[in-house]
């Protein structure tokens, strides 16, 4: 039967792995964008090179920062093995900071009485979610007449970590303002009622005023992110015809 001996050396002995370029800072994290697939990488280090290493067993894994704060020794969740790299998939990981760990295990020496060598490092990281993106259809500067009924369309608007064509979860705000004031009622023209979370806007043009330049502000927003796209439009006496390019 093969004799087994469990020889365990830090990260500070002749055999050591090191997480490259994350940091060992809780607060100054290595920063990971959730939109963008990147590598952790790890290196082995001081083997003996006379050393014959029999088999190797490589871990990575994850612990959250609400798991590190409920206990600092949680194993946390297994994210991949069997190599020195871990593949960070976009958005496989949820926003917010962990803690990193890469374990080696090896067995080496004689077969017949193999030793088995254990080294690990940690560091962390920062999971950055990707911004919402809110997007304006019909063009940055309009003119229309004052005797027509207009429809602004932000559905093209998206949650960059999960990318466009999708937006579940955002909240929608519209607003105008002139060189003067800003209206939340776009001085009286918004034909849609409530809160005016849509993702479309109705403007009565007639109620506004006549060779005076407006911008019209769309914020989107979704838990603490937020931005806006703006457009001016101009109000002419009687109706305007619209030209669309496709």
């Amino acid at each position: 039967m093969m004799r087994k001996t469990l020889l365990t050396i830090s990260s500070s002995g002749d055999f050591s792995v090191t997480i490259k370029n994350i940091s060992k800072d809780k607060y100054h994290a290595t920063p990971v964008h959730r939109s963008v697939k990147s590598v952790q990488e790890a290196l082995i280090q001081g083997l003996n090179k006379d050393l014959t290493v029999l088999t190797s067993t490589f871990e990575w894994s994850v612990v959250s920062e609400m798991e590190l704060a409920s206990s600092e020794s949680a194993s946390g969740t297994k994210v991949s093995q069997g190599t020195t790299e871990w593949t960070i998939n976009k958005r496989s990981i949820p926003a917010g900071i962990y803690q990193v760990k890469f374990n080696a295990t090896l067995a080496v020496g004689d077969p017949a009485s193999p030793k088995i060598v254990n080294a690990f490092d940690y560091g962390f990281i920062e999971v950055i979610p990707a911004p919402v993106r809110a997007i304006l259809d019909g063009g940055s500067s309009v003119r229309w007449g004052s005797k027509q009924n207009v429809t602004v369309n932000g559905s093209l608007s998206y949650d960059a970590d999960i990318g466009p064509g999708i937006d579940t979860g955002l909240n929608f705000s519209w607003s105008c303002r002139s060189d003067t004031s800003v209206s939340n009622t776009c001085f009286g023209s918004f034909q849609n009622k409530g809160d005016l979370n849509y993702r479309s806007i109705s403007i009565d043009t007639s109620n506004l005023v006549i060779n005076r330049i407006f911008f019209l502000r769309l914020t989107v927003s979704k838990d603490v992110r937020s931005s806006y796209a703006e457009m001016s439009f101009e109000i002419a006496e009687g109706e305007v015809p619209q030209v669309t390019l496709r």
